[in-house]
C-alpha cells in the first residue's frame, strides 16, 4: 500500500469514527420534573443538549439532541439532610434518529438553608437582651448568659427537615460523561 493509499484510509477511519473522553462536561435543558418528594428510583428522564458536545472543532453530538435517562438514586429532605437526586442518562438521540448507548451523570442537591445567619442574629439578640437583663452589675454575665441562650435557641428552632429538591423543565443542568462516548 502506497503512502496516498494510507492517509486515505486514516482520514476514511477517522470520519468513520469520532470519541470524547471520560469526564467532559456539557450542559442540557430538562423535559422532566424530578422531585425528591414526589419522584422515585428508575422513573424516566428526559432531557436536550444545550450546546454541540465537539471534539477539537469538530462536532461530535449536536445540538439538540436527546439524553434518555432515569433517576438513579433519591433522597427526600430529613431533619438533617437536604433532598437529593443523582440522574444517570444511557442512551443520546441525535437528529438524524441513531442512538447512542453512553453514561452521563450528576448528582443534584436542595442548596443548603443559611444556618450561620440564623445563628448570628439570635446569639447578637440574645446576648443584647441578656446585656440589657443584666444592667450595670451583671452585664457582662447577661451578655455571656443571652448569647448561650440563642445558640441554644438556634440550634433547635430548626424546620422539621431541611429543603426538598425540585428540578423543573426548562431548567438547565450540567452533565459529565462517565465513560468515553464512542459514535461509529
Amino acid at each position: 500500500m502506497g503512502v496516498i493509499s494510507n492517509i486515505s484510509l486514516c482520514v476514511f477511519l477517522a470520519a468513520q469514527s469520532a470519541s470524547l473522553p471520560a469526564g467532559t462536561f456539557l450542559e442540557a435543558k430538562l423535559e422532566s420534573t424530578v422531585e425528591t418528594v414526589n419522584s422515585e428510583v428508575g422513573d424516566e428522564v428526559i432531557a436536550i443538549t444545550n450546546g454541540p458536545l465537539r471534539r477539537v472543532n469538530e462536532v461530535i453530538v449536536p445540538k439538540g439532541s436527546l439524553l434518555h435517562g432515569r433517576v438513579e438514586t433519591i433522597q427526600a429532605a430529613t431533619p438533617n439532610d437536604e433532598g437529593r437526586v443523582r440522574l444517570v442518562f444511557r442512551e443520546i438521540e441525535l437528529p438524524d434518529g441513531r442512538r447512542l448507548q453512553t453514561w452521563i451523570t450528576n448528582s443534584f442537591e436542595a442548596p443548603s438553608p443559611k444556618r450561620s445567619l440564623r445563628y448570628a442574629l439570635l446569639m447578637g439578640s440574645g446576648a443584647a437582651a441578656g446585656g440589657l437583663i443584666g444592667g450595670k452589675a451583671a452585664r457582662v454575665a447577661g451578655i455571656i448568659g443571652g448569647t448561650l441562650i440563642g445558640f441554644l435557641i438556634a440550634g433547635n428552632s430548626r424546620n422539621s427537615k431541611l429543603p426538598d429538591l425540585t428540578l423543573r423543565p426548562g431548567q438547565v443542568i450540567k452533565l459529565q460523561l462517565g465513560e468515553e462516548l464512542k459514535i461509529d
